[in-house]
């Protein structure tokens, strides 16, 4: 499995560079505009990690979804991932609900935010 990870062609190697250069993109803009939740404790950020994931599920707005982002940011920056097991049911529930139609829009957006990180990063498509 080790040399898949290797291979820039593989589409899983491809997604994991995407998904980590998402992330360092986010956790760069969170720290240039102050890192808001530095004085929160562990805990805490947790916490409020979970409820942005729900409220965000439930009214999704670049608001809410700006929020979760930063806390997650602030929690990476400790070196730490957010708590997902405490919002897997939420986020399975909102799958279930989720129509074909939009499901296929998102794997389209994803797709063509991964096409450009691959131009942009000049790594092969196969």
């Amino acid at each position: 499995m080790a040399d898949s990870a290797e291979d820039p062609r593989d589409p899983e190697a491809i997604v994991n560079a995407f998904l980590q250069h998402k992330s360092m993109e986010r956790m760069q803009e969170y720290v240039a505009c102050g890192r808001r939740f530095a004085k929160l404790d562990i805990g805490r950020l947790k916490e409020d990690w979970a409820i942005a994931v729900r409220s965000w599920l439930a009214h999704k707005h670049r608001t809410k979804e700006r929020l979760m982002d930063d806390l997650a940011a602030e929690l990476r920056l400790r070196g730490l991932e957010p708590p997902h097991g405490a919002v897997e049911q939420e986020l399975a529930d909102r799958s279930a609900q989720t129509n074909e139609a939009e499901r296929k829009k998102t794997v389209r957006v994803v797709a063509r935010e991964v096409g450009e990180f691959l131009r942009e990063n000049d790594r092969p498509l196969q």
